[in-house]
């Protein structure tokens, strides 16, 4: 192997061992601080805090929620996030056909939620995009996406959920702030940085798809960038998903489910989020208010 060339690889090895790094740092950090911090003791604590502060303004913001419910025991989880947005804030809730009955007693007496009936595939995003294309979050300015993610091949996988659910939407004051961002009208999606994936490793095997979904979207190859929030939580402003909203994607462009772990259609759009929103001039933002690159 020629000089240039072994210099070559050994950069990319040290990136590589780099990425696993922070990969490993990620997963420790999640079953260590994650877990005290989604406790119940951790729970008591943060509210003790927010007692002492200040509460926020309520920003002129129109809002709203939209998860999927695959885990209907998880439901409660939800219904906490919903609670932290201003009041009136609509429940838009994707739940698989053969659930929907069950859904429905469990939501009696709930005004607000509203069940959107769907096919069990493409996880939370199919029934994600059948909504945008609909045309359902057009009423709002910033809107958060959740679902019931589990992750059972993952030993963090319920911290995971826990955290973001808690980062995103732990409680009242936090919620405002946030929503206060979206007075930007430049401010696209915002998500928690620690979610935050740019490293060429968390293409796995989805670069190529997302490379041919560019183009639908009337993109050049050089507006391909990598930086997504992995697990597909975040808040967003629905005009940064107008790109996306053109390919008018169907239930049945995404494959049956089979527990895949990766390279399907829905882990390709989970990577396409960002692209879209910078595509038409929205930035990326962390729950800190500033931009992710």
């Amino acid at each position: 192997m020629a000089f240039p060339a072994r210099l070559t690889a050994i950069g990319r090895l040290g990136f590589r061992s780099r990425a696993y790094g922070r990969h490993v740092y990620h997963k420790i950090s999640a079953l260590t601080l994650g877990a005290a911090f989604v406790s119940p003791a951790g729970q008591r604590l943060r509210q003790a805090v927010v007692r002492f502060g200040a509460p926020a303004r309520h920003p002129d913001v129109r809002t709203a929620v939209v998860a999927h419910v695959y885990y209907l025991d998880l439901l409660p989880e939800i219904l906490a996030c919903w609670a932290t947005l201003p009041g009136g804030a609509p429940l838009h809730l994707t739940v698989p056909s053969e659930r929907i009955k069950q859904a429905r007693h469990l939501l009696q007496g709930i005004p607000g939620a509203i069940l959107h009936p769907c096919e069990n595939r493409g996880r939370d995003i199919a029934p994600f995009i059948a909504l945008l294309n609909a045309g359902t979050f057009d009423p709002y300015d910033a809107v958060l996406k959740l679902h019931t993610k589990r992750s059972p091949h993952l030993l963090d996988g319920e911290i995971r959920r826990k955290l973001l659910f808690t980062m995103l939407a732990g409680g009242r004051n936090a919620t405002l702030r946030l929503l206060a961002a979206f007075e930007t009208p430049d401010t696209g999606l915002i998500g928690w940085k620690a979610c935050y994936r740019a490293a060429p490793s968390y293409w796995m095997a989805n670069e190529a798809r997302v490379r041919a979904i560019v183009r639908q979207m009337d993109m050049p190859d050089d507006a391909v960038r990598l930086g997504f929030f992995e697990g597909s939580m975040f808040w967003f402003r629905p005009a940064a998903l107008a790109r996306l909203r053109q390919l008018q994607l169907r239930p049945e462009d995404f494959e049956p489910e089979a527990r895949q772990l990766d390279a399907t259609l829905h882990h390709a759009i989970e990577r396409c989020f960002t692209i879209s929103a910078w595509a038409d001039g929205f930035s990326v933002r962390g729950l800190d208010g500033r931009i992710l690159k």
